[in-house]
């Protein structure tokens, strides 16, 4: 039996992990002990990765929809279908009637090729991938100055710090070798504080949980920085530089947030304090956070913390991004967004757009294009690489209806998609264990992964597919191989600098940037574009609440990113253990779950497992009842998945990102009508 190294594909944690081969097929999974963050354990997705592969549910070949119906077709009829539908679509209406959706499980070397197909190939704009959603590439900053909304340090800083701050995350639920790692610093003494809409098993052992209602981040954060700053005076009283922040913050005390959130204003002071004491503070942030109403000025009232440790106020910070999918961070790195280029490079910056261009070998399009949420309703054409969209964004009907209503979409997947069922055209691809090439976690560890088996029947590594249709379309690409672009991709961006593609075969990889790249001080590498530049302390932006609750509505609906987060996932529902373990709420609850307090499912009569009619202002549902302690009164909590499917929750639009997102509703609750 061989054993193959590679990376776990789940989550953005990067486990190192050896898959288990007998006769051409993969068999099991054993853990790596030398890797540096999962050290010898993996999760229960981790311990069943290999179902991916050997699944009869792999698509194998090609498919063109014939007489409304998908039909097995070669791959010389597959790539003229998807040249010529994209062509008509172009050729009516020009390249930015088409747009292009990268993908957060496929490789750094698929994502660089669809970002050269998408803007010199096709000369569109629109690229992105919609778990972009998720993530803050502009926004936040590290305390090596990376300014890029990436993780600062890595998963094992946690074991140095003294103070750690979940805010918006449960690692128990989304990133268990994070969760590890926190349990780990508990049993030595770390103190934890969380911030979440429920209080859940890492929360009930904090010593301070801030029990928030997505959307008032700014004004918890304010709070905090309020008593940091103009009480415990951490940063001196004179400093010119912080004059803009200690403004923003001046009113915003504890007792004033306590009032317009229910944060506990002795609980934010306590919070305050621990920081303050610490030497090393870790802070943590996910899904909960990422997709708060009003994540952006959240983020960058976060980022505060970062930048008084960079001038010598108060503990070291460490800042972690917990990344919900495996090459999140490399999808981002590879200039998969419409906003920027590879190793986010500006699109108005010259320099980096000649050397792209020179590379290439053809000019290609700098300017900005639509986000994956925008593309849905305003292009004709869109071609999706490995991109659940159905899934990520928070209106699953409306992105459904707009997939509907699309001239020509192609999807390339290793499985059926909800996206693939209503394609014109379906292209085949290789799992992570049937190709070579990197992904890119979390903590900046770009890692190789191998080829341990043939991919199934015709599927073909995702760069290739892109490659072959470029080529179809009269662009070719002179790819061979993953090594290749790879090799590329270290050469022309310049955070992957010094990254070199043999020792990335080791466990653990390369960290980016590189000590290599921070020197390059004499070629064209500058500080500002390996991202080193120190952060300012910015001032904290306080905006409307959510909306509240009244006498028609008394409850407030929220959608949990942490609640479930796995549920729905194809990585998942298509891996028959996981699926089991991952799909509890979806099967015991298919009409949508309503979790309550049981305080207030008392005060409406109503009981665990019973059907309510949940009413909003933007219609109504039949929802099945579920009780935890760990929702508070006055709150009822669904999946963010089935928040986005019922059709209740109001979509609001973070006026800092542009990104929307499902925004606390106010509600009505009540026995459903028999």
């Amino acid at each position: 039996m061989a054993e193959i190294v590679t990376v776990c594909p789940y989550c953005g944690c990067g486990c190192g992990l050896y898959l288990r081969v007998t006769d051409g097929r993969v068999v099991g999974v054993s853990a790596s002990r030398s890797h540096p963050v999962s050290q010898g354990r993996l999760c229960l997705k981790g311990w069943h990765a290999h179902e991916l592969v050997d699944n009869p549910a792999r698509l194998t070949q090609p498919l063109i929809r014939q007489n409304d119906k998908l039909q097995e077709a070669s791959w010389e009829e597959a790539l003229g279908a998807v040249a010529q539908g994209l062509g008509r679509v172009m050729e009516t209406a020009g390249p930015k009637a088409v747009g292009v959706l990268g993908s957060a499980r496929c490789a750094n070397e698929d994502n660089y090729a669809l970002v050269r197909f998408a803007r010199a190939s096709l000369g569109t704009p629109n690229i992105d991938c919609s778990l972009r959603i998720q993530c803050f590439p502009e926004l936040s900053d590290s305390e090596d100055g990376l300014g890029l909304g990436v993780s600062t340090g890595q998963i094992a800083d946690l074991a140095e710090s003294d103070v750690i701050f979940l805010i918006g995350a449960d690692p128990a639920a989304e990133h268990p070798a994070v969760a590890a790692w926190v349990y780990r610093a508990l049993q030595r003494g770390a103190r934890v504080v969380t911030a979440s809409t429920r209080k859940h098993a890492l929360a009930r052992l904090a010593e301070v949980h801030l029990p928030v209602v997505p959307g008032s981040e700014v004004s918890w954060i304010g709070s905090l920085l309020h008593v940091l700053l103009l009480e415990r005076r951490v940063a001196g009283e004179e400093a010119e530089d912080l004059a803009a922040l200690r403004a923003s913050v001046a009113d915003l005390k504890p007792e004033k947030t306590e009032e317009e959130t229910g944060v506990p204003a002795e609980a934010l002071r306590k919070a305050a304090e621990l920081y303050a004491e610490a030497k090393q503070v870790a802070v943590v942030y996910a899904g909960g956070f990422a997709l708060s109403p009003r994540a952006g000025a959240a983020l960058t009232a976060l980022g505060n913390l970062s930048a008084l440790s960079q001038r010598g106020a108060g503990p070291r910070v460490v800042m972690l991004s917990l990344l919900s999918r495996n090459n999140l961070q490399g999808c981002r790195d590879m200039g998969v967004a419409p906003n920027y280029l590879p190793g986010y490079g500006r699109l108005s910056d010259e320099a980096t757009g000649r050397r792209l261009e020179q590379a290439w070998g053809t000019s290609l399009n700098r300017q900005q294009g639509l986000s994956a949420w925008q593309m849905l309703g305003q292009v004709r054409g869109l071609y999706i690489m490995g991109d659940d969209v159905t899934r990520s964004l928070p209106d699953a009907r409306a992105t459904r209806e707009a997939l509907q209503g699309l001239e020509f979409l192609v999807v390339q997947d290793i499985f059926m998609s909800p996206a693939a069922e209503l394609a014109h055209v379906v292209l085949p691809a290789a799992a992570f264990a049937e190709r070579e090439g990197t992904w890119t976690s979390l903590e900046r560890r770009v890692q190789r992964i191998h080829r341990a088996v043939d991919p199934p029947g015709e599927a073909r590594e995702d760069w290739r597919i892109v490659a072959d249709v470029s080529s179809a379309m009269g662009k070719p690409m002179p790819y061979e191989s993953a090594a290749q672009i790879f090799e590329e991709i270290a050469s022309l961006v310049p955070i992957y600098a010094g990254v070199f593609y043999p020792p990335l075969a080791v466990n653990g990889g390369i960290r980016w940037p590189t000590q290599e790249a921070r020197k390059a001080e004499d070629h064209a590498f500058t500080r500002e574009d390996l991202g080193l530049s120190e952060r300012a302390a910015q001032a904290v932006k306080p905006g409307p609440g959510n909306a509240s609750r009244n006498e028609e509505y008394p409850l407030l609906l929220a959608a949990d990113p942490t609640l479930e987060p796995w549920a729905g996932e194809m990585t998942v529902t298509h891996t028959l253990t996981v699926e089991r373990e991952f799909t509890v709420t979806d099967r015991d609850y298919p009409n949508g779950m309503l979790c309550l307090n049981p305080e207030d499912a008392k005060r409406l009569g109503l009981r665990r497992g019973q059907p309510a009619r949940v009413v909003s202002s933007r219609g109504e549902a039949q929802m099945q009842v579920s009780l935890s302690e760990e929702v508070p009164e006055g709150l009822a909590v669904t999946t963010y998945a089935q928040g986005a499917r019922l059709g209740l929750m109001e979509i609001s639009v973070d006026p800092d990102t542009g990104r929307p997102t499902l925004s606390p509703t106010p509600i009505s609750v009540g026995p459903a009508k028999r």
